[in-house]
């Protein structure tokens, strides 16, 4: 399955984080294929989303910055942002075998019948259970 960049992203946040041991192994291995090498991070232009635990200041920046207000290293604020123009051409066809389908397609089935799917959702959505009604 091709699977863009902010897809391999949103895959990754979704996927349980408990389970039975062989899931959680499966589970791991497709972390793995979906994560990102040290050139695409690079290629793609990641870009981290930092607050400064005193002021709550946010800045973006590729590294670990120090508040300059506050002069204390900020922590990550949960986000990241890249540049969209050079990630169309990191997309990666990612070979899941039919557990790891089946168990992406409930997770989805069951943000969708719990009112918890999102806009961010949308094409991940489309590619695993939209595929599978066609």
């Amino acid at each position: 399955m091709k699977l863009e960049v902010h897809e391999r992203i949103i895959l990754q946040s979704i996927l349980p984080q408990e389970g039975d041991y062989i899931t959680l192994k499966l589970v791991r291995k497709l972390r793995e294929t979906l994560s990102f090498n040290e050139k695409e991070i690079t290629d793609i232009e990641f870009k981290y989303h930092w607050r400064c635990p005193k002021c709550e200041k946010v800045e973006v920046a590729a590294e670990t910055l120090k508040c300059t207000d506050c002069d204390i290293y900020m922590k990550p604020a949960g986000s990241v942002s890249w540049d969209e123009s050079k990630a169309n051409k990191f997309i990666k066809d990612v070979h899941m075998g039919d557990k790891m389908l089946a168990l992406c397609e409930t997770t989805l089935k069951k943000l969708s019948d719990d009112g918890k799917l999102t806009e961010q959702h949308m094409t991940l959505y489309e590619k695993f259970i939209k595929a599978e009604d066609e």
